[in-house]
């Protein structure tokens, strides 16, 4: 039974991210980073859970909870179409498991009440301005590439709040800490200008 109305949410929240932005890109590029090694975490989890840790970080998760699962490809369709545009190979791949775990619907929760899921993280990451891109080893972001590192690592990895408030407030001490860094290079650029004098 295949949960449309979650789909349809899930397209709603994705049709209206930011995919050509490189302004929000940049600008959420610690929030976004953040987000990408809690999907990591989230998914290290779902995998060992599952008894698939050889298959992280990219796998069909929602394939792995149901193998009988679909791959309804009108969901990324619709999205594209919105979108104006194909998405990248790895963006593709993430966003089909993310249309196929949508439509599991509840069946995920009430198996593993306990459990995150897997998806947010990177719904924001698309949310919050532009991609993923694969890396030899790691996640390519605008900024920064996000390594895999171990899936044990990322299983003793604690979990990161995902809440607006937590991310805008870690974009803005990002946003703080590089205007800091370049007022210093200026001063310094500055001062050495005069000593050459």
């Amino acid at each position: 039974m295949t949960d449309v109305a979650a789909c349809e949410r899930l397209l709603t929240r994705l049709a209206a991210a930011n995919w050509d932005n490189s302004e929000a890109e940049l600008r959420h590029s610690k929030s976004r980073g953040l987000l990408t090694l809690e999907y990591l975490r989230r998914m290290a989890v779902w995998a060992d859970a599952l008894g698939v840790p050889g298959k992280w970080p990219f796998f069909d998760l929602a394939v792995v909870f149901d193998p009988s699962v679909g791959t309804d490809a009108v969901w990324l369709q619709r999205l594209e179409t919105q979108v104006g545009r194909e998405l990248g190979t790895l963006t593709e791949q993430v966003l089909t498991d993310m249309f196929r775990w949508a439509s599991l619907g509840a069946r995920p929760k009430d198996r593993f009440p306990d459990f995150d899921d897997p998806y947010e993280p990177m719904v924001q990451v698309f949310e919050r301005g532009g991609e993923i891109y694969p890396g030899h080893g790691f996640i390519e972001l605008l900024a920064a590439p996000v390594p895999y590192r171990r899936i044990t690592d990322r299983l003793a990895q604690p979990p990161f709040p995902i809440d607006a408030a937590t991310l805008e407030e870690a974009d803005e001490n990002e946003r703080i800490r590089t205007e800091e860094g370049l007022d210093r290079q200026a001063a310094k650029r500055a001062q050495q200008s005069q000593e050459g004098r």
